[in-house]
């Protein structure tokens, strides 16, 4: 039997369970083919867990902060005796600086920087007969932290069984911080314009073309795949997505349907100039010298160890480490782009569809992390110039009035307003105002908010005056039954859950209900499932114009 009591709601966020569910657990042996052999594990009759199945080589060594690498074509699962890979266990995931990110399940340890793996649950059937549908799903935490649905309030086998996915959930191990997202002009030099930075996005995007390849001997469907990511995963799902429709040579999607769970891109990613800061801040703390050619700065960094590495983020004046404009793969343009016909038609061509959605107090979270620590318009402009280029933290300081007083919360409340009206609010509307008016059928754009918090997210958990705060939302997403809501939430999660069972099944025959982009499907504070005009809609989309780079 197998038991989980405590899990994480963010990386703030612990509950503690009111009734645990107990699973019976017994090893399942998956036949690959030429691949080998897997041995995961089934939860009753209700779900398979496959974890830390490799997608790609280590990115360790000489090939740290280098573009993710094949598994060769010749590459088996099973070891040189032909046993099953173990994949019972959860992995270490990537190095960090977290608050409660758990311990991984065996391995070697709790960090590594192998962390290239997916983490696969599956319907219990036959795998060999079934086409079932595959989320594919990318972990939050600012690009700085988490881990691919590790903690146990992520495990999706509720969600499958009894909440109705019957989908394949696939959750992607990708690089973060300094070991996914330190970029710069010498990075470019040391590869010869291979790569510049957004290591971590080369790795999701790697993950995502391993499960077009390989998914259908889990019995997974590849044509029927939706890419869903909350937060900074959100944000990739965006990032992805630009990436797909602006690839040159045949059309072909790797996804049908995206979903973006609290986050949005609302401005030009910084420069590689931008970055070179950071990359500059970090060699002269290890002492390696400005004069040195680019090989030699990146093989100094490369004998650092991990933990080096690790220790070093606090201490950095530029400590968030973010994606990048490379033009490899995020390229220059892309708020026109965004904004164009052309992203609207590649959009329909593909058939995609988009859920999109927030939490009614976005900004409640935003304004604990990493938020100005004197109440000064300088600490402001630096925390701000952590997410954004110099230009863009100019233009969306000055959307606000600055506080009159030299109260620290008043400070770190206007950040938090900042940060989450610029991640989560503006871009989102921004996003789907576009698609709309370039003639994307309103059949196609889901908007949701949730203004409901529910009753185990006590002040244990997080101080009731965060409201309803980012990630606050799991639960109603992953089907977190296990938390013990009261048999009215119970209910309500039952209710909601169908709209992902609905949008992952491409159900035809589900009625969303929105009539413009101006309306979302809004979970109430009193905890009803209503239709509703978007009140901030005229005042975010203005906001969003000037993040951007276009008069408000």
């Amino acid at each position: 039997m197998i038991s989980t009591r405590t899990t994480n709601l963010a990386d703030t966020y612990t509950i503690n369970m009111g009734n645990a569910i107990s699973y019976d657990q017994k090893p399942f042996d998956l036949d690959l083919g030429d691949k080998g052999a897997i041995r995961g594990l089934q939860f009753d009759n209700k779900s398979r867990r496959y974890a830390g199945i490799p997608y790609a080589l280590p990115p360790t060594g000489e090939h740290r902060w280098r573009k993710p690498r094949q598994l060769p074509a010749n590459y088996t699962y099973s070891d040189d005796t032909g046993s099953p890979f173990d994949a019972t266990q959860f992995k270490a995931v990537c190095p960090q600086n977290a608050f409660h990110v758990g311990k991984a399940e065996g391995g070697s340890g709790t960090y590594s920087e192998d962390c290239l793996f997916v983490n696969i649950w599956t319907p219990v059937g036959d795998e060999n007969r079934e086409k079932w549908p595959v989320m594919l799903w990318l972990h939050g935490g600012w690009f700085q932290m988490g881990d691919p649905s590790q903690e146990p309030g992520m495990d999706p086998t509720e969600l499958i069984s009894t909440g109705g996915l019957n989908a394949i959930v696939v959750a992607i191990g990708y690089r973060l911080n300094i070991f996914g997202f330190l970029a710069g002009q010498d990075l470019v030099a040391e590869s010869s314009g291979v790569s510049g930075g957004n290591f971590g996005l080369w790795d999701q995007r790697m993950a995502a073309e391993w499960v077009k390849e390989n998914i259908s001997l889990f019995g997974g469907d590849p044509d029927n795949i939706t890419l869903a990511g909350r937060s900074a995963g959100a944000y990739s799902v965006e990032a992805q997505m630009c990436h797909e429709f602006r690839n040159q040579g045949p059309r072909t999607s790797l996804f049908r349907r995206v979903f973006m769970d609290s986050n949005a891109i609302p401005a030009q990613p910084k420069s590689l100039q931008d970055a070179q800061l950071q990359f500059d801040e970090i060699c002269k703390h290890f002492n390696v010298e400005d004069s040195w050619p680019a090989q030699q700065k990146l093989a100094a960094l490369r004998k650092l160890s991990v933990q080096e590495l690790v220790e070093v983020i606090p201490k950095l004046t530029h400590h968030t480490f973010r994606p990048i404009t490379d033009d490899l793969f995020v390229h220059s343009g892309m708020m026109e782009y965004l904004q164009s016909k052309q992203f609207a038609d590649e959009f329909k061509a593909r058939q995609y569809k988009i859920l999109i959605g927030e939490v009614a107090n976005e900004e409640t979270l935003y304004s604990t992390y990493n938020s100005p620590t004197e109440p000064t318009l300088e600490a402001l402009r630096l925390q701000v110039m952590n997410y954004y280029a110099p230009e863009v933290s100019e233009r969306a300081i000055d959307c606000y009035p600055l506080p009159k007083s030299s109260d620290l919360a008043l400070w770190k409340t206007l950040f938090g307003n900042i940060i989450s009206d610029g991640q989560v609010r503006a871009p989102s509307r921004a996003l789907v105002k576009h698609l709309q008016a370039n003639s994307v059928p309103i059949g196609d754009i889901w908007r949701y908010q949730i203004a409901y918090r529910l009753s185990f997210i006590d002040e244990a958990v997080a101080p009731m005056s965060f409201g309803v705060s980012h990630a606050m939302d799991k639960p109603f997403w992953n089907f977190s039954i296990s938390y013990g809501p009261t048999p009215s939430e119970r209910a309500l999660m039952e209710d909601w859950i169908r709209i992902l069972v609905a949008f992952v099944n491409n159900d035809e025959s589900y009625q969303y209900g929105t009539q413009t982009v101006q309306e979302m499907k809004v979970i109430t504070p009193a905890g009803s499932i209503e239709i509703q005009e978007d009140e901030r809609w005229d005042e975010l989309l203005r906001i969003g114009q000037i993040f951007s780079g276009g008069m408000p």
